[in-house]
C-alpha cells in the first residue's frame, strides 16, 4: 500500500517499485485518472473490459489492461469480482488500484468482493498494489492483509498513526518531503527504511 497526501509521489513510488514489473506480466488496473497509461489499454465499457481480459488471458502472455470508466463503489465491487475471475493460481496477476479511498464506503469490514480479493487472492496469484491519499477511509480488512507499506507525506492524526506502525518518531514522518518515503516490509521482519526517490517521467 502506498499512502501519502496529494503530490507526495505515491504513484512514482509504485512505478519505481521493482516488486511490480513494468512489462511482461499480467496487470489489471483500476486507474480512472490514467496515472499508469504507459503500455496500458483502457476500457470504460464493462463488456469490452471483460472481453479484452478474456482474450488477453487466453494468449498466455503478459498484458496491461485498465479500467477508466465509472468509479462508483458498485463498479469497484464489480471490478474486484472480474479480477477474482482472472486469477488461476498458475500465473501472478498484478492488481493496481489508484485512489482506493474514493471507491470504498467503510473503514470496517470491506465489501464482499474486495474482502475476498484481499483475504484469498494471494494464494491464487494476486499481488495487489493500492494507492490512496486518505488512509483514514480505508477498510480495516485491507490494512490487516497488507505486508508492505510505502508511507509518504502525511497530515494531522495520520502522522502519529504511521509513526506507530513504522516504530519511528512522529517527527520523522512529519519531516518527509516530496518523493520521500518510509518503506516497511512486515513479511521481512526488518525495521522501516527511509527511501528518497527521483522523479521519473
Amino acid at each position: 500500500m502506498y499512502l501519502g497526501k496529494s503530490g507526495s509521489g505515491k504513484s512514482q513510488a509504485l512505478k519505481q517499485n521493482r516488486a511490480l514489473p513494468a512489462r511482461g506480466v499480467r496487470c489489471i488496473l483500476w486507474d480512472v485518472s490514467h496515472d499508469h497509461d504507459k503500455g496500458t489499454t483502457y476500457y470504460s465499457n464493462k463488456n469490452a473490459f471483460i472481453d479484452a481480459l478474456g482474450r488477453a488471458v487466453k494468449t498466455g502472455r503478459g498484458f496491461r489492461i485498465g479500467w477508466d470508466g465509472d468509479s462508483s463503489t458498485e463498479s469497484f465491487e464489480w471490478f474486484c469480482a472480474v479480477v477474482w475471475a482472472v486469477l488461476d493460481g498458475k500465473k501472478i496477476t498484478y492488481v493496481v488500484v489508484e485512489e482506493l479511498a474514493r471507491c470504498v464506503e467503510t473503514v470496517g469490514r470491506a465489501a464482499p468482493n474486495l474482502r475476498k480479493l484481499y483475504n484469498e487472492g494471494r494464494k491464487y496469484g494476486a499481488r495487489i498494489h493500492a494507492v490512496t491519499q486518505r488512509p483514514q477511509e480505508i477498510p480495516k480488512t485491507v490494512y490487516d492483509q497488507c505486508e508492505r507499506f510505502w508511507i509518504g507525506q502525511q497530515k494531522g492524526p495520520n502522522i502519529k498513526r504511521f509513526s506507530e506502525l513504522l516504530d519511528i518518531a512522529a517527527e520523522e514522518v512529519k519531516a518527509l518531503g516530496q518523493l520521500e518515503f518510509w518503506h516497511l516490509d512486515e513479511s521481512a521482519g526488518e525495521p522501516a527504511a527511509f527511501v528518497k526517490l527521483k522523479y521519473k517521467g
